[in-house]
């Protein structure tokens, strides 16, 4: 881990643990230097004196005693340590090869890191009119000691930073920290370092390669000998392992948990006596004196030589454009501190954080950045940015939409209505179904709506579709209009057709079609799921829909989740005054309880949710560890016959936890003989999902990534559709190596052509066996397959590679799998929340886990609660922790113009953004 930030627990134990450790250096006592401007207020330079240090420890800082007075006894919480540990490979370098320089760089680099800490992140709290706020404060007092070994006694470099519990406010009193923005920009902190380190060893001659856990390692220093000097790294990984996860999947909890669990008592030994047994450690493993000397020689001679072809500060502004035009396609306001990081990754090892910083603050005085605040996942308010590309974006869609309000002939007088919609509801009920009033409401209103843009907003299971959108359909048809049915994922837009009786299609696939953009004024276009269009692409809709004069309705539920890319387009349309009709009653449940916990739901009442299930909703499991609920998961599910399987939805809303569950669900159906023995191997192609912006930088390609164009280049012999594989990677020339199955080579410059008309996608290993459930993940049209569309293997052929599929639609497809073409799946058993929306099942297994602070939200307990119809059960760590999360967690999307949505669930505590 880059950085860590615990609690200390004791002052006592504090100070001991941070001066006793008199094994690591070379005269008794760790290095230790004062740092920060409350330091320098109170007097404190240079080494930290162990009795000063005790006394601010206890929270006596100058004439004051900090902290609360209970029973007589003065109740303070010492401090923090924020813990900043360099690559092996650099710590190998600096304490078995001697080269005493990187000591030198991870000092600085951990100063840089220190001082964004304290510009950003010191802040107390303050009662101000009656209300307690959060107030920057901008200085600390931080005792800093630099230790060269691990508790395993492997070398390694790391200083503890020990932030103490005190700092000054804006009328010079002090006061206790308030800590929260240290826990949550922990992983800048942790990039600032990294970077800052980087470029420090980059200076220094050597070159620098990635590593494990986002950190990096000096090249030529062999894996063997890393592994063999990480005795601590194995420990940890092994007791990850025994709780069922990994250093990639585990939470910054689990790890923590995991490094105390295998932490070592202090022992004392000699630095001499370690170095020597490090050095024939490094003997033994092929990295003798000889090696290590040649490496810093070659390091000191290449530090001479050093010549940047173009300047920090240009590669800094193009470091800054490429972050910013990364992040806006995803956020509409981005954090500082995130642009920051994502700016000093683009350029990492070339250019420092300082530099990085005064590029956005240039980027900033030219207006190609916008300040505006950052809204966190709990709410909290911090430094960030928007783009004038983003706020032009909304402003176009919202002035598109007001111009056409009142500009559109109804399809039918209130009268007229009335007697449409009181014709389909008896037919409705005839077949059994009862019309909600809502329903009946909503209807009317499309049918006498007089603005060229309408909106459905309606809750899942209100079944708008089957009723509101198929009566206005027919309607608008008997009329002479035109009717289209579109969604921004082919699944969904086949559904919406399917219920209309027309032809579904992609929002993206009609605004490239010539009968797109010229539909005429007798047009009306049906578009499902709008809430997951962004802002962008809800722009180039309604603009294509203002060049062919045709009305659009909107259907879908601000509620649940949003779109991939920026903006909250659905939402921010409805708060800027769009006619909008509501359906709230909610149908799709056949179970009381079930249907009272979607609607809990819905207001974010999390509680109350998992009472109702507890009532007979379905029920409510805990698990302290991943595997503990997995396995859960798993024998719940197995509990069920296959046949109530296929109307069971399994919901994991991470990739990485939806494979693990899939792989132990598989092996269980296999040990059962419901899979087969033969299994037929094969590399299925993952999206890779880069922005335009990555897709436009060599650096993001990896070898062996699958390219394929969505049109032909007959100039570089590149033919639409066919897959390429990526053989090699030249970032400094933005050159990547294209070679066919037929054996052509391509020289790809994407910045120079073809990015935005291609598709990457990464192999990752599967296998097929008779019974296996499957979906595709790519549309092909030509070949009937549909991103979504599932089935069941019914036979395979491993010493061929071919697999026959009998599909949910009924049809049968065979598959080649030595095809890259053929090879767009992923096995079925369990889904991602974005996935599931849209699907129905008689019941839902949901795994949410608390601590998942990106995915676990309200707007996710919302979706996956409202896709069962009879019985939901929710898996969890701990059921307290949920509420109280999803609580927090509102789960809404910023705009970049904020007056344009209300801001949910914002908290006082503006803080973070650059150093």
């Amino acid at each position: 881990m880059v950085a860590s930030v615990s609690a200390l627990s004791s002052a006592g134990q504090a100070a001991s643990y941070y001066e006793a450790d008199d094994y690591y250096a070379e005269g008794g006592l760790a290095p230790s230097e004062w740092f920060g401007e409350a330091a320098g207020a109170l007097g404190l330079d240079g080494e930290v004196d162990r009795e000063q240090f005790a006394a601010l420890l206890e929270g006596r800082v100058g004439d004051e005693q900090l902290g609360t007075a209970r029973d007589g006894k003065v109740e303070h919480r010492p401090g923090w340590d924020i813990t900043l540990s360099a690559p092996k490979s650099v710590s190998i370098m600096a304490e078995v090869a001697g080269d005493k320089r990187l000591i030198a760089a991870h000092g600085a680099a951990v100063k840089v890191a220190l001082a964004h800490v304290e510009n950003h992140m010191a802040a107390t709290r303050v009662r101000e009119g009656g209300e307690v706020q959060r107030q920057p404060t901008g200085n600390l007092a931080i005792a800093t000691f630099r230790h060269a070994t691990s508790r395993a006694q492997d070398p390694q470099l790391h200083t503890h930073a020990v932030v103490i519990n005190a700092t000054q406010d804006k009328d010079g009193k002090w006061r206790s920290l308030e800590p929260r923005a240290i826990y949550q920009l922990q992983k800048e902190i942790g990039a600032i370092y990294r970077q800052e380190l980087a470029h420090g060893v980059a200076e220094l001659g050597y070159r620098i390669e990635p590593g494990k856990d986002a950190m990096f390692e000096i090249a030529g220093v062999p894996d063997k000998v890393i592994e063999a000097l990480s005795q601590r790294t194995a420990a940890i990984d092994a007791r990850l392992a025994e709780r069922g996860t990994s250093r990639e999947e585990a939470s910054a909890a689990e790890k923590q948990i995991a490094a105390l669990d295998t932490r070592e008592a202090k022992t004392h030994a000699d630095i001499r006596e370690l170095r020597a047994d490090w050095r024939a450690t490094a003997d033994a493993s092929g990295f003798d004196a000889g090696a290590r000397d040649r490496l810093v020689a070659g390091a000191i001679g290449q530090a001479r030589d050093i010549a940047t072809a173009a300047s920090p500060e240009l590669l800094a502004r193009h470091a800054v454009s490429f972050a910013a035009a990364k992040l806006a396609e995803r956020e509409a306001v981005m954090s500082a501190s995130t642009l920051a990081r994502e700016s000093g990754d683009f350029a990492f090892g070339k250019v420092g954080h300082g530099q990085i910083s005064a590029a956005i603050a240039g980027a900033e005085q030219r207006g190609e950045l916008v300040p505006r605040t950052f809204l966190d996942r709990r709410g909290a308010e911090f430094a960030g940015f928007t783009t004038p590309q983003a706020m032009e974006t909304e402003r176009t869609m919202l002035r598109l939409e007001a111009a056409g309000r009142g500009m559109a002939e109804p399809l039918a007088s209130p009268l007229a209505a009335a007697r449409t919609v009181e014709r389909a509801a008896r037919q409705s009920a005839r077949l059994g179904y009862a019309w909600t009033d809502d329903q009946k409401r909503g209807a009317t209103d499309l049918l006498t709506s007089r603005d060229r843009i309408a909106a459905v907003q309606g809750y899942a299971g209100t079944a708008k579709t089957t009723t509101v959108l198929a009566t206005y359909a027919r309607e608008a048809e008997r009329h002479g209009l035109s009717v289209t049915a579109l969604a921004p994922t082919a699944s969904a837009a086949t559904v919406l057709g399917e219920a209309l009786s027309l032809r579904g299609d992609t929002v993206a696939r009609h605004l490239l079609t010539p009968e797109g953009r010229n539909a005429g004024k007798n047009a009306v276009w049906i578009v499902d799921e709008a809430s997951m269009l962004s802002a962008q692409d809800m722009a180039k809709l309604m603009a294509s829909a203002d060049k062919a004069g045709a009305r659009l309705v909107l259907v879908g539920d601000m509620k649940q989740l949003g779109s991939v890319g920026a903006g909250a387009a659905f939402a921010q349309l409805q708060a800027g005054g769009m006619t909008t009709t509501r359906l709230a009653e909610v149908v799709r449940q056949t179970n009381a309880e079930t249907r009272e916990a979607v609607m809990a739901s819905i207001e974010g009442h999390a509680g109350k949710a998992l009472a109702a299930l507890d009532r007979g909703g379905g029920k409510v499991i805990e698990g302290a560890t991943p595997k503990e609920r997995f396995v859960a998961m798993t024998q719940h599910y197995l509990s069920l016959s296959p046949a109530e399987r296929t109307r069971t939805l399994v919901i994991e809303p991470s990739r990485e936890g939806r494979d693990t569950l899939t792989g132990m669900i598989r092996e269980h159906l296999s040990s059962r003989g419901e899979l087969s023995r033969d299994r037929l191997q094969f590399a299925a192609l993952e999206a890779r999902g880069m922005t335009r912006a990555e897709a436009r930088e060599a650096a993001s390609y990896a070898i062996g990534d699958v390219v394929r164009f969505n049109r032909d280049y007959a100039a570089k012999d590149v033919r639409r559709g066919e897959a390429l594989t990526v053989s090699g990677v030249d970032p400094e020339r933005n050159r990547v190596a294209l070679a066919s199955r037929d054996g052509r080579a391509i020289n790809w410059h994407p910045r120079q052509w073809g990015a935005s008309k291609a598709e990457v996608f990464e192999p990752k290993p599967m296998d097929l066996r008779t019974g296996d459930r499957v979906q595709f993940t790519r549309n092909e049209r030509d070949a009937g397959r549909i991103n979504g569309l599932g089935g069941t293997v019914t036979g395979i052929d491993p010493s061929t590679g071919q697999a026959t599929l009998k599909l949910a639609n009924g049809r049968e497809q065979r598959l080649d799998l030595t095809n890259p073409r053929d090879t767009h799946l992923r096995h079925a058993y369990v889904q991602t929340a974005h996935a599931a929306q849209g699907q129905t099942a008689e019941r839902v297994l949901i795994h949410a886990d608390s601590r998942s602070t990106n995915l676990v939200d309200q707007k996710m307990l919302y979706v996956a609660l409202s896709r069962a119809r009879g019985e939901a059960v929710v898996v969890t760590d701990d059921r307290d922790r949920l509420i109280r999360a999803i609580t927090e967690r509102a789960g809404e999307k910023q705009t970049a113009m904020a007056a344009a949505v209300p801001e949910v669930g914002k908290s006082k505590a503006m803080g973070a953004g650059l150093g």
